[in-house]
């Protein structure tokens, strides 16, 4: 994911970490790392005619984002009900459910 990061707390729910923690400590410690972090901004789905976008886009645009968590994600595997084609592609979700929640460890 954009952060690596998205940890929740068990208490509120609320993330644990900002949204760009992550990118700005790898930032922070790049050269004692030696490595360059690249700095990219969440993606949002936006429908099908533009597809994905950055997040400050839409949100500057006014558009209507389509989102999917990760818990509803693997809720609809589980039940076997359908997943949107811009969340995952048919042939990934057809080996998710094959594998079950050996997927998920």
């Amino acid at each position: 994911g954009r952060d690596m990061a998205g940890t929740k707390s068990t208490i509120t729910g609320d993330d644990f970490y900002g949204a760009y923690d992550a990118q700005e400590t790898g930032k922070k410690f790049s050269s004692e790392l030696g490595m360059t972090v690249n700095h990219y901004e969440n993606m949002v789905y936006v429908g099908p005619e533009e597809g994905y976008v950055e997040e400050s886009i839409a949100k500057g645009q006014g558009k209507k984002v389509a989102k999917l968590s990760g818990t509803e994600f693997r809720r609809l595997l589980r039940a076997g009900e359908d997943i949107p084609e811009w969340f995952a592609f048919k042939s990934v979700v057809d080996i998710l459910r094959k594998a079950g929640d050996r997927a998920f460890c």
